[in-house]
C-alpha cells in the first residue's frame, strides 16, 4: 500500500490525502506512513476524516533515479 500511495501522491502531485470513511487498516496505514516520512503530519478530523500532508523534499528523495532510498523503503531498512 506504501508503493500505491507514494505512486498516487507522486503522480497527481498530492499535497495532502483525505481518508474520508477510514478504516483501522488506514489509521494504522497512515501512522505507519508518517513514521516512514511519507507523510508530515497526520490528524483526525471532526467526523473521523483523516488528513494526511505530504513530506515533498521525502518523496523526492524515494523516488529519486538511484533508487537507494526507495530499496532501503522497501527492504524497512530505515
Amino acid at each position: 500500500m506504501t508503493l500505491i500511495h507514494l505512486f498516487l501522491v507522486h503522480r497527481f502531485k498530492a499535497d495532502s490525502v483525505h481518508y474520508v470513511a477510514p478504516t483501522e487498516d488506514n489509521t494504522y496505514q497512515a501512522s505507519k506512513m508518517k513514521s516512514h516520512g511519507i507523510f508530515r503530519e497526520v490528524n483526525q478530523e471532526v467526523g473521523q476524516i483523516i488528513v494526511a500532508e505530504v513530506d515533498h523534499p521525502r518523496i523526492a528523495a524515494v523516488l529519486a533515479v538511484d533508487r537507494v532510498a526507495l530499496g532501503r523503503l522497501i527492504r524497512k531498512a530505515g
